[in-house]
Parts: structure tokens; sequence; C-alpha cells
């Protein structure tokens, strides 16, 4: 991996930390709350501008945002505008567009990748020619195979679609395979020696694809959302109970994944980026202080009663939360380093 792909963590969380606050300062404004803030990162603030009664920063620390509407600290004075002097439903909304965001992003996302990925050919045709296969190079890349190179014959063999390579190269039990192959109009030839990898033989080249249609792609993105936000829950709740393990990463392991999958190509990055948008929405919606789950679920409460929880309270709950919360993140990030200091 290189700096560049380890830099690719700052647009990746830059862009899912905009959305999901974008989502909760457009509902905000669209039901009249006054904004002071939009800040993408915490601490201090190290650009900025004011727009309207809004001010708009980047801060130092890039793991989070917020949007700090008027009416949510109590110490404020009552404005008509506040937050807390809304009804129940549109502070509701406001919460809930963050994550809501945040499946959007995803969902969007997974119907590009869905769309760049295309509908696989038939045809005896290359596409991807992968570099590593189980860390060392690929048989197809090293005998100098390329992308849209059509497949004649393997080992003699006659090849009529893609199936035929499977066959030919799943049986070859790693023996040396020529392969015939066409490109630009002119017949060539090559030995490849075919790699166990994945429980099976291969020489590291993908099925080509054409363009798929653009209306399946785009119903497709929120249904892989749906499914795994579905898979997500069932997992923590299996946590929960004990029949699983939790497994965590903090920001420096989502990092190294992130860098990972750079280095394995933008449609591999496209697709984590989906996934940590959707991670990130079911994670603030669970019922934990400083997250929107709690909020939520405050207001679940002040509906049953029919008035209003104390501010204060309120707030010192989300406050300790956040304590907490950061305490989580430190300790998830002290294993996360120590995994990439001892290479695991």
């Amino acid at each position: 991996m290189t700096l560049i792909d380890w830099l690719w963590a700052i647009p990746v969380f830059g862009l899912m930390i905009f959305m999901h606050e974008l989502g909760h300062f457009a509902v905000a404004k669209f039901f009249d709350i006054r904004v002071h803030e939009f800040a993408l990162g915490f601490g201090p603030p190290i650009l900025g501008f004011d727009r309207g009664e809004t001010r708009y920063n980047l801060r130092a620390v890039p793991l989070g945002g917020f949007v700090r509407m008027a009416g949510m600290d109590p110490t404020e004075p009552e404005d008509p505008r506040g937050f807390n002097s809304k009804p129940i439903y549109a502070r509701a909304l406001t919460i809930f567009a963050g994550p809501f965001m945040n499946f959007l992003l995803a969902s969007l996302l997974l119907s590009a990748f869905v769309y760049a990925q295309g509908v696989p050919v038939t045809e005896p045709i290359f596409g991807q020619v992968l570099a590593d296969c189980a860390g060392q190079p690929c048989p197809a890349a090293v005998s100098g195979l390329q992308p849209g190179d059509r497949v004649l014959t393997i080992a003699g063999n006659p090849v009529e679609g893609w199936s035929d390579i499977l066959a030919h190269v799943g049986k070859s039990e790693g023996a040396p395979l020529e392969i015939r192959f066409e490109r630009g109009g002119q017949v060539m030839s090559t030995v490849v020696t075919p790699v166990w990898m994945d429980d099976r033989w291969m020489i590291g080249v993908q099925q080509a694809t054409r363009p798929g249609s653009l209306w399946k792609a785009l119903a497709q993105g929120p249904s892989i959302t749906y499914d795994y936000s579905r898979t997500w829950v069932k997992s923590l709740l299996e946590a929960v109970s004990g029949r699983t393990e939790v497994q965590l990463s903090g920001p420096v392991g989502i990092t190294r994944e992130i860098a990972t999958q750079a280095s394995a190509g933008l449609t591999n990055l496209l697709w984590l980026t989906a996934f940590l948008s959707i991670n990130l929405g079911l994670f603030n919606l669970l019922p934990i202080p400083a997250l929107d789950g709690s909020h939520l679920l405050f207001m679940a409460v002040e509906a049953v009663r029919g008035r209003k929880l104390d501010p204060e309270r309120v707030n010192m709950v989300h406050f300790f939360g956040f304590l907490l919360l950061m305490g989580l993140i430190l300790v998830v990030t002290y294993g996360d380093l120590r995994a990439v200091i001892l290479g695991q």
C-alpha cells in the first residue's frame, strides 16, 4: 500500500460525515430551526466562513461533525425557532435525517458499483487481469495476458465461452496451460501455470462485463442496503445475547481497511465506502447517549408521557455518553495500533 492509498481515508470519512450532518442541517432548515454552526470535525476551527445566521467550520480533529442548533443548550435564552420549541415530529425527523442520508449515500454508491461492474458476458473474453494472487504475482499478469483478450484454445482444446475457461483451468491441477488468444486481430499464445487460491485453481483474470441497466442498478442499491442492514441488526442481537463475539474497529483499523481496498482498485473502495456508510447510519441509531438513537428514544418517552423531559438532565446524559464513547474509541484505537505495529 502506498501513501496515496492511506490518504483515501480523508475523502471517505469526509463524505460520510458530510452527508450525515447535511441531513440534520437540511431538515432543520426545512422546519425553520435556527442553526448556529455546521461543522466537520471536532476541536478548534481551522477554516470557516459565515453565511446568513450560520457559521460553517472545518475543525482540527476529523473524527466526526455536528450541527449546532438553537434551543438544544438549556442555558440559551428561549428561542421560538429553537430545536426544543418545534413539534416532536419535526425534531424526530431532523434527528433521523442524519442516519437516513448515510443509507441514501450507501444506496447510491452501491447502485454505481453495480452499474460499473456491468453484466457478465458469456464470450471467452478476459476482463480485469489481477496483479496479486495470495501474495504472489498472478499467472495471467506474468504471462502478459491483458483485458480484452479473446481466448481461442486452452491446452489445444477449443474455447467457446467463459465457462470453458473455468473448466479447463479448474481441472488443470496446476499444470502449465498453453493459451491461444486473439488481440487486435492477431493470434498470439502464452503459457500460464495456475495457482491454488480460494479453494480452486486460478490464473488471476475476471470475466468481462458490459454496461447493465441503469434503472436496475438504481433498484439494486437500496435492496443491498436493506439486506445488509438486516444482517447487521441480526448480528448485533446475536452479539448482545452472547451467541457471537463483538468485533469493533476504530479509526485506525478502518483507515487501514480503506487503504487496503484503495490499493485493490476504486471499485473496491466504492463498495467499502457504501458499507461503512451503512454502518455509520445504523450505529448512530443505537439508543446510546450522545448518538441520534438516544435523542429519538427520549422523544419517544416524551410522546408517551405527554410532556417534555428536563433538558438539563437529558444534556447531562448525553455528555456522559459522549465521554464513554470517546473512551471506547481510545480503547479500540489502542487495539488497532497494536495490531498494525505487530503486523497482524
